[in-house]
């Protein structure tokens, strides 16, 4: 403050402005200089984020694509399982002859679509246990390479 009681301004330096309306006041229109220097390191890196970016779609591309490729075949072999396991329950108990047993659990492959031949379905008294199973590959084709799927679905029931 001046001997006159008012307040004296800086000199003109670009870092300062006078604002009208407000008497002997000067603000700072500049950001401090931690926020400056984030600032610049993000001008810096603008396109390192669109390369992360379309590295993570990529790659959730690519497990996507896996998913549909191999997915269906599990989920068929469940279903063949769940069949398996019934039909040797009926053929326990008698319910069920082999054959018919067999024409069963080969209408549900064809349902499926699974690609065997009707022999490789199995159907056997074993001791005490009536057991049905089919032994059977799946090739799939994954970015150009071939992955095999071995499914063994297996029912096995007491016999009374």
């Amino acid at each position: 403050m001046l001997a006159s009681g008012r307040v004296s301004l800086p000199r003109r330096n670009p870092r300062y402005r006078r604002i009208p309306g407000w008497t002997g006041l000067s603000v700072t229109l500049q950001r401090p200089p931690h926020l400056v220097a984030r600032r610049d390191r993000a001008r810096a890196q603008r396109g390192e984020g669109h390369i992360k970016l379309l590295f993570v779609l990529v790659v959730l591309g690519a497990i996507g694509y896996t998913g549909v490729k191999v997915v269906p075949p599990y989920v068929n072999n469940y279903q063949l399982q769940d069949t398996c396991v019934s039909e040797s329950r009926l053929f326990a108990a008698h319910q069920k002859s082999d054959q018919k047993t067999k024409d069963a659990v080969w209408a549900q492959v064809q349902s499926l679509g699974i690609p065997i031949q009707q022999d490789a379905v199995k159907v056997q008294v074993i001791g005490h246990t009536a057991r049905v199973s089919v032994d059977y590959n799946i090739v799939v084709n994954l970015f150009g390479f071939d992955v095999n799927l071995d499914f063994h679905p297996v029912g096995e029931s007491p016999v009374f």
